[in-house]
């Protein structure tokens, strides 16, 4: 009995034992769109607390976790380009080795470790070797983050005290896109919505001119009395050069935008941007 009596006594002081306290390298989570791929760190962030970081808590030619506790992850839901390496969309660990004037970043496709705890270069994916930056003002909390978002790629940074580095990550957002255009349209022939909006998205691209045309002449003959069928129209041809076709198109569709609006008893707030297109044709 007095047995049972000091399990259950040792059980309580247990759950008694249990707090919600903060963590001294509290955990953090980034995600970043870029183009068509999604982007996402998943790392805890240790503070410098008066200590020498790199060259002292972190040794040089030290392999580092990029963080704190469990390993730090970056994942794609596409593949991307670090560097000339492909890397197919999924979850890797994100490490370092770091020295004083260059850092080695690494992603390695076992995901699941404690810190470096296991690590094996076998299953790297990409390496790469960056220079090190000086920052302006001294970084007290570790941080890893996306800047200098593009529709083709983005700048992944990481900062710490008085050290960042920075590497390009790109991606086939173009590519993509065009692949996604042909297969909607090939789903979808009589749906001139996704036309009017493939040939927008080519024009803003700069993308196959021939293709631009006969999407939009489709889309014109469909319906010729749109106001923004045709004020596309116009900025394609302008784009292409032509520009008295454009400036004709561009004031059938101030036309053709006027009176939809006075019969809808409505302001057409296209107006302006319009006349401002024909006047600098």
């Amino acid at each position: 009995m007095k047995k049972l009596l000091f399990t259950i006594a040792i059980a309580i002081s247990f759950q008694a034992l249990a707090q919600d306290l903060p963590e001294a390298s509290p955990k953090a989570t980034t995600s970043q769109q870029v183009g068509l791929t999604d982007f996402s760190i998943s790392y805890s962030r240790p503070s410098v607390k008066n200590r020498d970081i790199f060259g002292d808590l972190i040794p040089f030619g030290k392999h580092w976790r990029l963080g704190a506790n469990k390993n730090s992850t970056i994942s794609f839901s596409k593949d991307v380009y670090i560097g000339k390496t492909k890397v197919p969309a999924g979850t890797y660990s994100l490490s370092a080795i770091v020295s004083e004037n260059k850092w080695t970043i690494i992603l390695n496709s076992d995901s699941d470790m404690w810190g470096v705890d296991g690590y094996n270069s076998r299953l790297d994916v990409a390496r790469v070797d960056l220079l090190v930056s000086k920052n302006e003002s001294s970084v007290e909390t570790l941080y890893i983050g996306f800047e200098d978002v593009t529709m083709e790629g983005v700048n992944l940074v990481i900062s710490w005290k008085n050290s960042y580095v920075k590497t390009p990550i790109a991606v086939e957002t173009l590519m993509q896109a065009q692949e996604n255009i042909m297969e909607a349209i090939d789903e979808n022939p009589d749906d001139f919505r996704i036309k009017r909006n493939s040939a927008r998205f080519y024009v803003q691209n700069n993308m196959n001119p021939n293709e631009t045309l006969e999407l939009i002449h489709q889309v014109l003959k469909n319906d010729p009395n749109n106001w923004y069928n045709n004020y596309l129209y116009a900025q394609i041809l302008a784009d292409q050069g032509d520009y008295n076709g454009a400036k004709d198109s561009a004031k059938k569709a101030l036309k053709l935008g006027r009176e939809s609006a006075k019969a809808n008893d409505e302001k057409f707030n296209y107006e302006s941007e319009i006349k401002s297109f024909v006047k600098s044709l």
